[in-house]
């Protein structure tokens, strides 16, 4: 069952001016009846003060993503990422996670509620055990620090697609994480189960990311309704088709390519 619903556009709205995805974000919000919003921050770049004054007008709440901090890293040095087996890399990732908590205090200060913060692991390098002790580090400092600046909010884990190196998909399309969903979970049990302060941390999953693997939706959703972890919630949207298998491109179900149909939406929300 559907509790609330997030709408995340960025990506289709992204190339318009902000006083234009502004004025967007408002008629959803009035037309749709959605004031809870999907959008990407990036450290040390804040958002348009058109879209801060917008959401704070209607008020919204936001799922911040630092999908695009992420990928944009991720391309200029493939060792960025939490869960890095390169210390300075994963020290610069965590950096890069508290300016954008540092962006979110500064919102939530203008009335914009953040409901949700969602980090990466970022790409393989190595084994999973030295991917795994490292996101764990990671989660643990960053767990406390959002309940210290944002103690209404809740730190979660996109599941995204786990391809090996050698897939000719090449990064971000594919190849985005150094860890599959098993491991996702044994790693955020385990760091929920320290006595530190903060929510614990969920997992949030991305339908056409999942498509990416091979690997059945609904079958992910069960495996962690199943676990100690929560399911923060679900990213309704499809892939894209190429000639080596899906990639990333939040193609939606208008696509009969995009591996994703009204009819999987639908049975999402009755898991």
């Amino acid at each position: 069952m559907i509790a609330e619903k997030v709408l995340g556009a960025y990506a289709a709205v992204g190339s318009l001016s902000p006083a234009e995805q502004a004025a967007w974000y408002c008629k959803a919000a009035q037309e749709w009846e959605i004031n809870t919003f999907e959008v990407p921050l990036l450290a040390g770049v804040p958002l348009a003060p058109e879209l801060v004054e917008a959401f704070a007008g209607l008020p919204a709440s936001l799922v911040v993503t630092l999908v695009a901090q992420w990928a944009t890293s991720g391309q200029k040095n493939p060792a960025y990422g939490l869960s890095s087996l390169d210390e300075p890399s994963r020290q610069i990732a965590v950096l890069d996670t508290y300016s954008v908590l540092q962006q979110c205090t500064a919102l939530s200060q203008q009335g914009i509620r953040i409901r949700n913060v969602v980090v990466h692991t970022g790409q393989r390098s190595g084994q999973a055990i030295p991917h795994a002790v490292a996101f764990y580090r990671s989660l643990v400092d960053l767990r406390q620090s959002v309940d210290a600046v944002l103690p209404n909010c809740t730190l979660a884990v996109e599941v995204t697609d786990s391809l090996p190196r050698d897939h000719p998909i090449p990064f971000p399309a594919a190849k985005k994480a150094s860890l599959g969903l098993s491991s996702l979970i044994e790693v955020l049990t385990t760091v929920n189960r320290e006595d530190v302060p903060g929510h614990p941390i969920s997992l949030m999953v991305n339908w056409g990311r999942v498509l990416i693997n091979g690997d059945s939706l609904l079958s992910c959703i069960r495996q962690i309704l199943e676990s100690e972890v929560s399911l923060t919630g679900v990213v309704l949207s499809g892939a894209g088709a190429s000639a080596n298998g899906f990639i990333d491109s939040h193609n939606s179900h208008l696509d009969p390519h995009s591996g994703f149909t009204a009819a999987d939406a639908m049975a999402c929300a009755s898991a």
